[in-house]
């Protein structure tokens, strides 16, 4: 990534892409469709360059950064995020993908979903990046996606059922986002605890299934927002994120359901305005979450 500044100051992200296996072609096919992909949660594509073997992305720039980075240290400069912003931008966030899922015609898969491609504007509100690098879901077949390529996403993110099947669901990306949830209620990276024991070596969700079969998990919860007149959102948001991240995929949650929930966790704080995911009505709710909490 590089950021370009033009003579009128506007700044821009420029996304270079290594070793490109589309053609042409593909690749500006691809992008007409990607460029047409418009919501307040992603990052809208701007334009791209395609120069002999070169292709250039170019996007919006985000002045916040990353919520990676934002959360573990160097976009925060060792401050905190309050729990309100946390809870906005989980809530933005699952808003973008739900609608890459559910309303995006044709629907998309990220299959890449982790707090690096999470970015933030100068209100932290969150938009989706790289959802574009992933192919796009068969219109036919919306409900999965072969991989290609062996692109498995970040470390501490990828679904456990990757590893023997190979194919991109929905329900991969609901995982990958369980896992964003996690960091930014205990404020701890995908793959590196620094509060687990020294013998532990495992990642994230590892930790939390530990600390939840040992009725610990109140545990997990970063420090810096316990006691702040927020200890009941951050308990149903911890349920949340669980049942996100649930080994099995058909017990989790759909995007649209983990919106829906996250977005009736933050009711009081009106981060939303008017919706644009047109579903059924939810099936569950904040009440009825315990159901879909089961042994991993």
């Amino acid at each position: 990534m590089y950021k370009a500044t033009l003579p009128d100051g506007t700044s821009l992200a420029i996304k270079r892409l290594q070793d490109s296996q589309q053609s042409e072609n593909q690749f500006v096919s691809e992008m007409a469709t990607l460029g047409n992909v418009r919501h307040q949660n992603l990052v809208s594509l701007l334009g791209y360059c395609v120069a002999k073997k070169e292709r250039l992305l170019v996007y919006k720039y985000m002045p916040k950064g990353t919520l990676y980075d934002q959360l573990h240290g160097s976009g925060a400069q060792g401050k905190s995020m309050e729990w309100p912003i946390r809870l906005k931008i989980s809530i933005g966030a699952a808003k973008g993908l739900a609608w890459l899922h559910h309303s995006c015609n044709p629907r998309i898969l990220h299959r890449n979903i982790s707090s690096k491609c999470i970015l933030l504007d100068e209100d932290y509100e969150p938009k989706i990046s790289d959802f574009g690098l992933a192919r796009l879901m068969n219109p036919i077949d919306t409900h999965l996606s072969t991989f290609v390529n062996g692109e498995f996403g970040d470390l501490g993110y990828v679904a456990p059922e990757y590893a023997r099947t190979l194919v991109a669901t929905p329900k991969g990306d609901v995982y990958s986002f369980g896992v964003v949830l996690l960091e930014l209620i205990t404020g701890e990276k995908p793959t590196q605890v620094s509060r687990a024991s020294e013998n532990f070596r495992g990642s994230l969700v590892d930790w939390i299934t530990f600390l939840s079969n040992n009725s610990l998990l109140q545990d997990a919860i970063d420090k810096s927002v316990i006691g702040k007149d927020y200890d009941s959102e951050l308990l149903q948001f911890m349920k949340v994120a669980c049942a996100c991240a649930i080994s099995g995929p058909k017990e989790r949650p759909t995007m649209f359901e983990v919106y829906q929930l996250l977005r009736a966790i933050g009711e009081k704080y009106h981060f939303t305005a008017d919706d644009d995911i047109f579903l059924p009505p939810l099936s569950i709710d904040a009440d009825n979450l315990d159901e879909l909490i089961v042994a991993k």
